[in-house]
């Protein structure tokens, strides 16, 4: 995945393009939201009862709606594209197309198609998205301490405002800021495992037909595959082109020092 020569060709992007433009979406009504719970138990003493009632109503909405296009994505669209990236990445594995999406220079190896491809393939996809999934969380954890610096400064306030309390309380803690939190962390872990298990076994030169060879293989593939789906999160497109230059001459070094390229 890592070469950036201009004859690159990558078809199966257009499916996270829908996911990409909900989360755009969702980050936006996410902010929204949290402004609004700050400010929404003071609305009653600032524009009247009648006004607050209307911006409690937007606000209930505009959660729901940030709950269903999570959903949305992470349960429909994410899988979806995954579905038409793991098929592509078995194609050039093996050698087989499994759908009519075309790519080229996707990744970056010498095996011939085999077991041995698709565990060169795995790992450089592991390689990646778990530089990806650790820039992400940078902002993830700095996002959640903000949040918890935040509930405890409304908890010591002196007149305690249970409804504020209950407001953030539920932003924070109803699942979807701290969950998407953990599934990240979780999903950096599982591929930096997967990361670490391919680079043994090509550093140990196991042989490629042998049972011991291709079972590693597999457990690391599915392994992968599950964290990927397990998790339901779409890595940062921009984060992927900003760290793409300096992992591609990373995957290159790797590469030559396990004997994976020409």
């Amino acid at each position: 995945m890592s070469n950036t020569n201009i004859t690159r060709i990558d078809e199966v992007s257009q499916y996270y393009a829908p996911a990409e433009k909900l989360g755009s979406i969702g980050m936006i009504l996410f902010w929204l939201n949290t402004v609004l719970s700050f400010i929404m138990p003071y609305s009653a003493s600032i524009l009247g009862k009648e006004w607050s009632g209307m911006l409690q109503s937007i606000f209930l909405v505009l959660v729901l709606v940030y709950f269903s296009i999570s959903q949305i994505s992470s349960l429909y669209l994410v899988p979806r594209a995954e579905l038409m990236r793991r098929k592509q990445l078995l194609s050039d594995s093996f050698g087989i197309p499994l759908s009519q999406e075309h790519t080229s220079l996707y990744y970056n190896n010498s095996f011939s198609p085999s077991v041995q491809r698709l565990g060169a393939n795995t790992m450089e996809n592991a390689l990646f998205s778990k530089e990806i999934a650790l820039r992400m969380l940078v902002r993830k954890r700095f996002i959640i301490v903000g949040y918890l610096l935040g509930w405890l400064l409304a908890f010591s306030l002196r007149h305690n405002n249970l409804e504020l309390l209950t407001w953030i309380t539920q932003l924070v803690f109803s699942g979807e800021i701290i969950a998407e939190w953990l599934k990240l962390e979780i999903l950096r872990f599982r591929h930096e495992r997967t990361y670490d298990e391919l680079y043994s076994h090509f550093l140990h030169k196991l042989g490629q037909d042998s049972p011991r060879a291709i079972a590693n293989v597999l457990n690391a593939f599915v392994s992968y595959e599950a964290a990927k789906s397990n998790a339901g999160i779409l890595l940062s497109i921009d984060d992927f082109q900003k760290l793409n230059p300096i992992l591609s001459e990373r995957w290159k070094s790797i590469c030559q020092k396990l004997d994976m390229q020409n």
